[in-house]
């Protein structure tokens, strides 16, 4: 291929030439296109007669384009941002040169935020798009008449890092294969969090490669030591500064749990680190 391919992503709602004109300026090969659902509510996307009109009108105009139907939480960002990595992870893996864009001004306020952030810790291109009519309260499309299409410039977002995230997954995994179809003693549930023991850890990050001594120390007990300090202080942002894992104070036998913000942040990279 020649040129290298182009994936746009958009979010319906009752709009038709904000939707539709970037697209038809720019012919993508592929567009992947979200309709509402709100779980909580169990709301369905009111404007499914919008989203018809304009795949119709695209594909009047683009033959060729491919088009895929998704839905997602509008109001869920754990939801939304994973959904879009994992867009960026498919199409990358089909072709590393894709260029990928997200319309940002359709959909949901959440959408929007969410797709900022994807936008910026993928290296994705976000657009937005405006009209010289704005008709809030009249039927059909809010926006009408001459559409203009901005690129705003974003600060960048600082990442969490990726050994970090890595860390996150292996102490997930843990977590399932220990709970998973086995009988554990009341002692070690007690009613609370599922956890993994610090000391298994340790040994786990030492066999991934995520931590290690410079040195093999001949002094097995020496080593451990010096093993355990690289791990504690390795851990140390991961529970005091970012509170994404907890560590018990127990003398022996510590406990790791992943927090509510850990499990989020899993959800969120669990398609690309």
């Amino acid at each position: 291929m020649i040129f290298s391919p182009q994936v746009h992503i958009v979010f319906n709602c009752q709009e038709k030439g904000r939707i539709t004109e970037p697209l038809l300026e720019n012919s993508p090969h592929k567009i992947y296109y979200f309709t509402a659902y709100i779980k909580k509510t169990k709301q369905k996307d009111k404007y499914l007669e919008y989203m018809e009109e304009n795949i119709q009108t695209i594909q009047n105009r683009i033959p060729a384009i491919k088009i895929v139907r998704k839905t997602v939480d509008y109001v869920d960002y754990i939801e939304i941002i994973q959904q879009i990595s994992k867009i960026v992870k498919d199409e990358r893996a089909e072709n590393s040169n894709a260029t990928i864009y997200i319309n940002i001004s359709s959909g949901s306020k959440i959408t929007a935020i969410a797709s900022i952030e994807a936008a910026k810790i993928w290296g994705l291109e976000h657009y937005y798009v405006y009209s010289d009519k704005y008709n809030q309260y009249d039927e059909g499309p809010v926006h009408t008449g001459k559409f203009y299409i901005e690129r705003p410039v974003t600060f960048p977002t600082q990442r969490p890092r990726k050994d970090h995230i890595q860390t996150l997954k292996l102490i997930e995994s843990m977590i399932q294969r220990k709970y998973e179809n086995k009988i554990l003693p009341k002692s070690e549930l007690n009613g609370e969090s599922k956890f993994i023991y610090f000391k298994n850890l340790i040994e786990k990050l030492e066999f991934e490669g995520i931590i290690g001594l410079e040195s093999n120390n001949k002094d097995s007990k020496k080593r451990k030591s010096a093993l355990y300090m690289k791990a504690k202080d390795f851990l140390d942002p991961l529970e005091k500064e970012l509170h994404y894992i907890t560590i018990s104070k127990d003398k022996r036998n510590r406990k790791v749990r992943l927090t509510h913000e850990g499990e989020n942040l899993i959800k969120i990279f669990r398609y690309l680190d």
